[in-house]
């Protein structure tokens, strides 16, 4: 399970790397279903955009 500070660094760079980008709010949502699915031990790769992806995996330490 992510912690507020992963959750909030994840958000964080989601956002410097992809606002303003045409597909940032997709983003916004794959992250969430993401985190979500991740919490509940469920495999969300296939689910959410590679690039969500990454970035869960690095924020929960799961590279």
């Amino acid at each position: 399970m992510l912690e507020k500070p992963a959750l909030d660094a994840l958000f964080g760079e989601l956002e410097k790397r992809y606002s303003g980008s045409a597909d940032y709010d997709q983003l916004l949502r794959d992250a969430h279903l993401g985190i979500a699915l991740s919490d509940a031990g469920r495999d969300f790769e296939g689910e959410v955009d590679v690039r969500v992806v990454e970035l869960i995996g690095k924020h929960s330490g799961v590279e």
